[in-house]
């Protein structure tokens, strides 16, 4: 039998045996003093012993009778019978609670729906997966951030190295002319670049990354972020003999968004677009309504994604060709940058990838505020 148990059901006794005792002595008292007021002894001593005398006697035959004994033996049987009921259960919840507390999380107390602590059985076992849920998002926080800065320090040390390497040939006269200093700047200069661009591209994923983020949102039409994203990439579509082919509702089609960083989205989609889909001669750009939901499709027709590459694509620092050069393949945080946007206005993103062409699909809510 539980240990723990047994000394609560003593304590228990040993309380209603002193209740018992109390209770006893001061009806005793009251009888004495009674006794001692309606004696007619001068003598101080006689009342006394009279009284004490008729106390003893009513004790001996009236208050100690069997049946009174049976009744009080009783009385507390039945409070202990009654209360092994809860000091059992109460025992259960706190050894529970003891294994909980030296860290096993996943344990949880039983629950006893027809008992009246089963609500705080069930209580406990809600702050516990709380608890649980809290102690594992701060894991995966802890193990995040590590993961970043292990990621960021890998991906700068690359460039840097270039540059350190580039500049100390030029710091010590180490180049035969003229052109091959100039080619040794321009490859230090094109480095810095590239560690710019990833430097930006960090702390702009930090910051859409944070679900308080305050959106400088205002009413937009989206067909004309579109065009304006279609301009802002005319010269590199051009160059990689690429060009848009838009579908475009003709009436507009305004939308509560912040413009600047939903433009970030589509540009950073676009970019991947022209990377990885100039074996086809077309960027399909499609925008349309679907209930209370506004989609714009964007699809390139280069070389598909594994199916088994896709549910990672949204990841930072994930590139789908991990032999990629960072020149080709950019720093990995676009699309998890999109991603981030898209989900602080209330929007999913996803993509889709076969033979057909590989689509991204911007979906947002029909916003009618800020």
């Amino acid at each position: 039998m539980n240990k723990r148990y047994v000394a609560l059901m003593f304590k228990i006794f040993i309380m209603l045996l002193l209740s018992g005792f109390l209770t006893t002595a001061l009806i005793a008292s009251l009888h004495f003093f009674y006794g001692m007021s309606r004696n007619d002894y001068v003598n101080m001593f006689d009342r006394i012993a009279a009284s004490f005398y008729e106390a003893l006697n009513y004790y001996s035959y009236v208050f100690f009778d069997l049946i009174f004994v049976l009744f009080f033996v009783g009385i507390i049987f039945c409070f202990l019978l009654i209360a092994h009921r809860y000091i059992r259960y109460f025992v259960k919840i706190e050894a529970d609670l003891k294994k909980m507390a030296s860290g096993e999380l996943s344990k949880r107390v039983e629950v006893k729906e027809n008992h009246e602590l089963g609500h705080l059985a069930a209580q406990v076992n809600q702050l516990i997966k709380k608890l649980e849920t809290t102690v594992q998002e701060e894991r995966i926080s802890e193990q995040s951030k590590t993961e970043l800065i292990t990621n960021v320090s890998h991906d700068l040390r690359t460039p840097l190295t270039s540059i350190m390497g580039y500049l100390d040939l030029i710091q010590r006269d180490q180049y035969k002319d003229e052109v091959t200093l100039r080619y040794y700047t321009d490859i230090a200069y094109d480095k810095t670049k590239q560690m710019n661009t990833m430097v930006n591209d960090l702390f702009e994923y930090i910051r859409t990354k944070n679900p308080k983020l305050v959106l400088n949102k205002e009413e937009i039409d989206l067909k004309e972020i579109i065009n304006q994203m279609a301009t802002h990439f005319y010269l590199q579509m051009k160059e990689a003999n690429l060009n848009f082919r838009m579908s475009l509702p003709e009436h507009e089609v305004k939308q509560t968004v912040d413009g600047e960083k939903l433009s970030r989205v589509f540009g950073n989609i676009i970019e991947n677009a022209i990377k990885y889909g100039s074996d086809a001669p077309h960027i399909d750009i499609r925008l349309n309504q679907l209930n209370e939901k506004v989609e714009v499709e964007i699809r390139n027709y280069g070389e598909p994604i594994a199916q088994a590459e896709l549910p990672f694509l949204f990841e930072r620092f994930y590139r789908v060709d991990q032999s990629r050069t960072k020149d080709t393949g950019g720093s990995g945080l676009g699309l998890a940058i999109a991603k981030n946007i898209v989900e602080l206005h209330g929007g999913e993103i996803r993509v889709t990838s076969d033979q057909a062409g590989t689509a991204f699909y911007v979906t947002l809510p029909m916003l009618k505020g800020h």
